[in-house]
C-alpha cells in the first residue's frame, strides 16, 4: 500500500512577496507586522482610496478657476484694463478672460495633482498613516467665493493675496502642531458649532453641485424667491444683472430679458429660465443620471463608486454633436472648441507656471487679509484635527492598542500633524488653496490600509495624473457636480451627534447650519453661530440670576452650574492632564505591587521546598544511623 505523501500549503508570488517584504527593513519600518497588514493589501488600499478621492482633480481646479486665478482686466478682449472689463458687454465673458481662465485652470489642475502627491508620500514616509491628502472640499469652495469672490469681484482680498494669507496659515498651523496645542484648542470649541460646521459646509457643497457653473445646473435663478427649478437650455436662459442705477436701463422684451442699457452692470454666471422651459437641459439629466449611479454603487459597496460615475458622465460627455457634448463647436458651454484643442494634446509636460509662486504679501496691512487668515486657520484646525482622530480611531478598531487608552495618542501623532501642516504652505507656493487629510481615506482603511504604504500608493496614483491635465481639465462640470452634492450628503452623518433636545446647543447649530450655504460663506455661519452660542449663555445666565433667590440658589452655585462649555473644556483639559499623571502613577503601583507578590510567592516557594529537601535528609540520616 503506497503511503499518501503530507499534503503542502501552496504558497503564491503574492504570499511570497508579502513575506519578504515583512521581513525586510521596508516592512519593519512601517510596521506591517506589527499592524497586522501585509504589501499587497496595503498596495490595494491605496488604489481603493485614489479612486474615492480622484474626483478633487477636476472638482478643485473647476471651483478654484472661478477666481480668475492671475488673470486681471489686462487679459480681457474687449475694454481692455476697464474694471469688470471681463464680464463683457452684456452677451457673455470676455473671450481674453474667459481663455486666461481655462490656462489657469489646467494649472490648477496639474498644482492639485502635485501637490496631492508630495502631501501624500509626506504623510506615508514621515507619518506611517493611510491617510489621504488633497485641497480641501469646502475650504476651496471658501476661498473662491468669500475670500476672492467669482472672477476677483465682491471678494474680501485678491487671489495673490489669499494665497499669501494661506501660507502664513500654513506655518501658524505647523507652530501650532510642533508644540502640541492643537489637540488642545480643538478641545475649548463648542462641540455644538464644530459639528455644525460641518454639516453646513455640507449643505454648501450640494448647493454649489445643484448650479450651472460649477454642477449639473438643477437650480436657477428667482427675481421673487432668489432661487428655483432650473435646467433650461442655452438658448432660453436669461442672465442675471446687479444694477446699481437703474436710469436708462428700462428696455425689457416680452420675454422678460434686460437686452441693452448705458449703466447695465456685468451678468452673473446665474441665470433665470425663459418661457418656463425647465429641465429641458441635456446636460442636466446626464449629471443626474451620474448621480443616480453614484448612489447605487456605493449603496452595493462598490468601491470607487464616485469615480466611476465621473468617467461614465465624462466619456459620454465627449463624444462629439450632441446635446451634452463638453467638446467642440456644438457645445453649449462657453469654450468648447478651446477644450477640444486642448484634449487632443492627451499627455502634456506637468507645467504650473501661471499659478505657481503667485503670491503677494503687500498686503498685510489690510483687515480683510487677517480676517481670511484666521478663517482658514480655524477650518484647518477643526476639519484636519478631526479627520485625524476619526480615521485614527478606525485604525484602532482593526489594531488594538494602535490609540493609547491614556494619553489618547497614536504613533507619530505630532510627525504627522506636521506633514498636514506643511502641505497647506505646499498648495499655497503652488497657487491652490489649503490641503487637509480625506475622510475618504476610511476607504482604504476598511480595505485593509494601516500604514504609509497605502499613502504612498496614493501619491504614485497623483504623480500619474500630473502627465494627464489635458485629459483631466476636460472633465465636465455636470460630471463633478453629483460627486459634491454626494460628499455633501456624507458629511451631514456629523449632525447626529448634536443633543438637538438641548435648545442651547440646538439653536446655534441649526443657526450655523443654514448661515453658511445661504450666504455662501463658511466664515459668516460661524461667527452667527459662535455669537448666537454666547447670546443664549448670557440671556440663561441673566435669568438664572434673576430668579436665582426664588429657588433658593446662591449666586455661586448659579455660576457653577451655567459654566459655559468653554471653560468646562479648559477644566477637562486640565483634569486629563492631572489623570494621565495619576494613571502612570497608578500603573507603576501597581507594576510594583504585582512585582513584590510575585518576589513572595517565589520566596516562600523556594523556602517550603528547602524544609522539604532539608527534612528528606533527616529522614535519610536517621534510616542510616
Amino acid at each position: 500500500m503506497a503511503s499518501e505523501e503530507p499534503a503542502t500549503e501552496k504558497v503564491g508570488i503574492f504570499d511570497r512577496l508579502n513575506h519578504a517584504v515583512e521581513n525586510s527593513a521596508v516592512g519593519r519600518f512601517f510596521s506591517l507586522k506589527e499592524r497586522k497588514t501585509t504589501f499587497t493589501t496595503e498596495l490595494r488600499a491605496g488604489t481603493v482610496t485614489f479612486l474615492t478621492m480622484a474626483y478633487i482633480l477636476a472638482v478643485n481646479g473647476s471651483i478654484v478657476a472661478d477666481t480668475g486665478g492671475p488673470c486681471t482686466v489686462d487679459d480681457c478682449e474687449f475694454n481692455k484694463g476697464q474694471p469688470f472689463c471681463m464680464f463683457g458687454s452684456g452677451s457673455g465673458f470676455d473671450p481674453g478672460y474667459l481663455a486666461c481662465r481655462e490656462r489657469a485652470k489646467r494649472s490648477m489642475v496639474t498644482a492639485t495633482a502635485v501637490s496631492s502627491f508630495v502631501a501624500c508620500v509626506l504623510m506615508g514616509v514621515v507619518g506611517n498613516l493611510p491617510f489621504g491628502l488633497a485641497p480641501g472640499m469646502g475650504i476651496n469652495a471658501f476661498f473662491t467665493y468669500t475670500v476672492v469672490g467669482f472672477f476677483g469681484s465682491g471678494g474680501m482680498i485678491s487671489y495673490r493675496d489669499a494665497l499669501a494669507a494661506a501660507f502664513i496659515e500654513g506655518w501658524i498651523f505647523f507652530a501650532i502642531s510642533v508644540t502640541g496645542l492643537r489637540g488642545k484648542i480643538t478641545r475649548i470649541v463648542p462641540k455644538c458649532i464644530m459639528l455644525a460646521t460641518s454639516g453646513g459646509i455640507g449643505l454648501f457643497l450640494a448647493f454649489i453641485g445643484l448650479q450651472t457653473e460649477n454642477g449639473i445646473g438643477l437650480i436657477a435663478f428667482e427675481s421673487a424667491t432668489l432661487v428655483t427649478l432650473g435646467g433650461c437650455r442655452i438658448q432660453d436662459r436669461a442672465p442675471m444683472y446687479t444694477i446699481q442705477d437703474t436710469s436708462g436701463v428700462c428696455v425689457v422684451d416680452g420675454q422678460g430679458k434686460l437686452l441693452s442699457g448705458p449703466n447695465l452692470g456685468p451678468p452673473s454666471p446665474n441665470y433665470a429660465c425663459a418661457n418656463q422651459m425647465k429641465m429641458r437641459s441635456a446636460s442636466l439629466w446626464l449629471g443626474i443620471m451620474g448621480g443616480i449611479m453614484m448612489v447605487l454603487l456605493m449603496a452595493r459597496g462598490f468601491r470607487g463608486a464616485i469615480m466611476t460615475a465621473i468617467l461614465f458622465v465624462t466619456f459620454v460627455s465627449w463624444i462629439p454633436d450632441h446635446a451634452a457634448s463638453y467638446l467642440g463647436k456644438s457645445s453649449q458651454i462657453a469654450g468648447g472648441e478651446e477644450r477640444y484643442h486642448y484634449f487632443k494634446k492627451v499627455v502634456q509636460r506637468p507645467d504650473t507656471s501661471i499659478t505657481d509662486l503667485e503670491l503677494d504679501f503687500n498686503a498685510f496691512g489690510k483687515p480683510e487679509l487677517w480676517a481670511a487668515l484666521i478663517s482658514f486657520l480655524y477650518l484647518d484646525l477643526l476639519d484636519c484635527t478631526g479627520t485625524f482622530f476619526s480615521m485614527a480611531n478606525y485604525i484602532n478598531k482593526r489594531v488594538p492598542g494602535f490609540i493609547d487608552p491614556v494619553t489618547k495618542s497614536f504613533p507619530r501623532m505630532t510627525w504627522a500633524f506636521c506633514v498636514d501642516a506643511t502641505s497647506i504652505w505646499i498648495g499655497a507656493l503652488l497657487g491652490i488653496p489649503p490641503l487637509t487629510t480625506y475622510i475618504e481615506s476610511a476607504t482604504g482603511i476598511r480595505e485593509g490600509g494601516r500604514t504609509g504604504i497605502t499613502a504612498i500608493m496614493i501619491g504614485f496614483y497623483f504623480f500619474i495624473a500630473m502627465f494627464f491635465t489635458p485629459i483631466i481639465s476636460a472633465i465636465p462640470p455636470y460630471a463633478t457636480g453629483p460627486a459634491l452634492i454626494l460628499v455633501g450628503a456624507l458629511m451631514i452623518e456629523n449632525l447626529l451627534d448634536i443633543d438637538w433636545r438641548d435648545y442651547h446647543q440646538a439653536i446655534p447649530a441649526f443657526i450655523t447650519i443654514a448661515v453658511i450655504p445661504l450666504t455662501y460663506s463658511i466664515a459668516y455661519g460661524i461667527i452667527a453661530g459662535i455669537c448666537s452660542y454666547l447670546l443664549l449663555y448670557l440671556l440663561l445666565l441673566a435669568y438664572d440670576l434673576i430668579t436665582a433667590p426664588l429657588y433658593g440658589k446662591s449666586f455661586r452655585r448659579v455660576l457653577d452650574e451655567s459654566k459655559p462649555e468653554v471653560f468646562k473644556s479648559i477644566a477637562v483639559l486640565e483634569a486629563e492632564e492631572l489623570a494621565r499623571i495619576k494613571a502612570r502613577v497608578e500603573g507603576l503601583e501597581k507594576d510594583l505591587e504585582d512585582a513584590m507578590k510575585v518576589l513572595t510567592h517565589a520566596t516562600s516557594t523556594y523556602s517550603l521546598n528547602a524544609g522539604e529537601e532539608g527534612g528528606k535528609g533527616e529522614v535519610k540520616a536517621a534510616t542510616v544511623v
